[in-house]
């Protein structure tokens, strides 16, 4: 359900037009997939304000996020099928998305791709430390990251299949040749 401007939500009046509706699932590049559970209007600075309050999927985070300020914090909604099944041209290719660079300056440039919360972006990460993760054991850092990008991509990718978590981790594992 998408609100207009003037909308009523909980018996008060939402000025800005929202882009997500209570119960629309949405992605947060800082938390990964959740759902808006309500659209509240607020006082913040003196000014009436209307807030997204969403709910993290994984962890049950409560945010709230100014309307006006969703694009800025990078909330967008889920990839649809298609996008995820082109997910997998990601993991086929073979080029890692960090080379040649030490482990410290490769972490920060993977932690920026998680937080760009793009969905190819995420995956690019997936698959390097998958399979890096092949070869060798992963330090404590790169399974966080390994872990973080997993909870992200895995759980959108599901929703927009239809398939369960297991499923689309072992899709993914296939595409880049750790399984059959």
């Amino acid at each position: 359900m998408t609100l207009a401007a003037g909308a009523v939500v909980a018996g008060k009046v939402v000025a800005e037009r929202a882009a997500f509706g209570i119960g629309d699932p949405i992605v947060s590049p800082a938390h990964g997939l959740g759902e808006v559970v309500a659209i509240e209007e607020r006082e913040s600075g003196g000014q009436k304000r209307s807030f997204y309050v969403i709910v993290v999927r994984d962890t049950g985070i409560r945010m709230v996020v100014p309307i006006e300020a969703a694009a800025t914090a990078g909330l967008r909604r889920p990839i649809d099928r298609k996008a995820a099944t082109a997910l997998m041209d990601v993991f086929k290719e073979r080029r890692p998305a960090v080379t040649g660079i030490p482990w410290s300056r490769r972490h920060r440039h993977y932690q920026q791709l998680l937080h760009s919360g793009s969905a190819p972006e995420v995956a690019k990460v997936f698959r390097d430390l998958l399979r890096l993760r092949s070869r060798k054991e992963l330090s404590f850092g790169e399974r966080k990251l390994l872990d973080a990008a997993r909870r992200m991509l895995v759980k959108e990718v599901a929703l927009a299949c239809g398939d369960t978590e297991a499923k689309v981790e072992r899709r993914f594992e296939r595409a880049i040749g750790l399984t059959n």
